[in-house]
């Protein structure tokens, strides 16, 4: 049987208005950033040279926008420094690896303590600037940047490092104009580096006091952007607190893992980094240190980049440098902006994650196995001070945190930060952007029924189900006092982050 529609203007208005809601999304930022090393002392016999002309060799024959970040000891080798000349100059960027090596270390007069053999070691102490006064701090980022000067003319725009501390990112950006910093993902007790907070991903501004920490009021900000790296997964890179199917070992797009490598996987993480419920940026990095051998890397690294130059030609994403991302969000968002990483579908099937991060807070929904919880609630606090600040780190592991609400981590040992489970079972999530700092979360409960979860810029409101072991009420978080009042009106609630 045939039908036939003839719209009314009214109809044409509204069907044009879900349309471009329903395509209205944010389209992803791609940085291609490759790390290079000069030495590894855990295989002194590793190619550290090969990986670094694969990789300029994939950027070039596609001709894609890149950024290689150069160590130290890396710019003193003859042979890596040839190879990195040899990139597309109009398309590459270069700047600046910040582990301290030994080389470094001593040309700033500061005697090295690395382990016997090491000239470079990955313990925090000695590999890492907070591992030093803030005045050695200083002296170690003036010899690097004065080598990288020497090397190529300009000093970095681009910084990155697994930890960097508030001090060295200041005095980077206010003495030499750096645009952006980049640092690790959310990750505890790897390789030495936890890091528990902050944005799950994207870009903020870093308080003056807590480079994990988003500056609340600009005033406190260090005044350039800090990116995570490795692009993690948004379901399971959060503490082991549900495990994938099979095994990942870091649930990451980094192409030496399984994660980064399986071709199922990567193109997962391309769906939902470009999918429903984005906020004002969506952010991608590619790209892996040479340190692990060109073998390893070449098992993912080459079909990620076909990825990149399939949806670059498609119009679903945006390559750029490191820098010009990182300026561009300087000149788009002049304060901290919302953001979201969503999963409404799991690449393992089991799962679905919803994070919403803001100046304010950071907020994540898990829907697991039928049941809805809040997993993880951490605060923005200008006055939280990074454990390094003044101090030095003495031993092999750093840490750094923003205060928690509510954490799958600590929770297991500290109830009163637990996870928050709704009542009843969920059938299903969906997600909308009423505009550019609201997310709203709507769950479907089994046998009819919703709940309605609202992230704005400050608050949480929930609309359908009381969440009444959500007290709220005073913290205190190694030493750190806020309040997050709970207003309660019938089966709505709204939780205030903004205090």
């Amino acid at each position: 049987m045939k039908h036939s529609f003839a719209p009314t203007a009214a109809a044409i208005v509204a069907i044009a208005t879900t349309l471009a809601s329903a395509f209205a999304g944010v389209k992803p930022t791609v940085n291609i950033v490759n790390f290079v090393r000069g030495v590894e002392p855990r295989n002194p016999s590793l190619d550290l040279v090969e990986p670094l002309r694969q990789e300029i060799a994939l950027n070039t024959k596609h001709s894609l926008p890149n950024t290689i970040l150069m160590q130290y000891d890396a710019m003193q080798r003859d042979d890596i420094m040839a190879v990195a000349r040899g990139a597309q100059r109009d398309l590459t960027e270069y700047g600046v690896w910040f582990e301290v090596v030994q080389a470094l270390s001593e040309k700033a007069g500061i005697k090295w303590r690395g382990r016997t053999g090491y000239s470079w070691d990955w313990y925090v102490n000695p590999g890492f600037l907070m591992a030093y006064a803030p005045k050695e701090r200083e002296r170690l980022v003036d010899e690097l940047f004065a080598l990288f000067r020497e090397k190529f003319g300009e000093y970095p725009k681009s910084v990155g490092s697994w930890l960097l501390d508030a001090h060295s990112m200041d005095y980077m950006q206010r003495k030499y104009g750096v645009k952006g910093f980049c640092i690790c993902r959310e990750q505890d007790n790897v390789d030495a580096y936890s890091l528990r907070g902050g944005y799950f991903n994207g870009a903020y501004y870093p308080s003056r006091r807590n480079m994990l920490s988003a500056a609340v009021d600009m005033a406190n900000a260090i005044k350039a952007p800090v990116f995570r790296l490795l692009t993690p997964d948004p379901i399971y890179n959060y503490a082991g607190s549900i495990k994938p199917t099979s095994a990942v070992v870091c649930p990451t797009l980094e192409p030496v893992w399984p994660g980064g490598g399986k071709h199922e996987i990567v193109d997962w993480y391309f769906r939902v980094y470009g999918g429903p419920g984005l906020l004002n940026l969506s952010y991608m990095q590619i790209g892996q240190e040479n340190s692990f051998g060109w073998p390893r890397i070449s098992k993912g690294l080459p079909y990620q980049i076909e990825k990149v130059v399939e949806a670059r030609a498609a119009g679903r994403v945006v390559v750029e440098r490191f820098c010009d991302t990182a300026e561009r969000f300087m000149r788009e968002h002049p304060a901290n902006c919302p953001q979201t990483q969503v999963a409404l579908e799991d690449w393992c099937g089991q799962a679905k994650s919803v994070w919403y991060n803001s100046r304010h807070y950071r907020a994540n929904l898990l829907w697991h196995d039928g049941a809805l919880r809040i997993r993880d609630i951490h605060k923005m606090c200008d006055d939280y001070e990074e454990s390094y600040l003044d101090g030095v780190c003495r031993g092999m592991k750093a840490e750094y945190l923003t205060p928690a609400v509510v954490d799958g981590l600590f929770g297991r040992w500290d109830t009163a930060l637990a996870p928050v489970e709704f009542k009843g079972k969920i059938s299903g999530l969906e997600v909308e952007t009423p505009d550019a700092d609201t997310l709203r979360v709507t769950a479907a409960r089994e046998g009819g029924g919703t709940i309605v979860v609202t992230f704005t810029e400050g608050k949480i409101s929930v609309a359908g189900d009381a969440l009444e072991k959500f007290v709220g009420g005073k913290y205190c978080f190694f030493g750190c006092e806020f309040e997050v009042p709970v207003v309660r009106r019938g089966d709505t609630i709204e939780i205030d982050l903004s205090k």
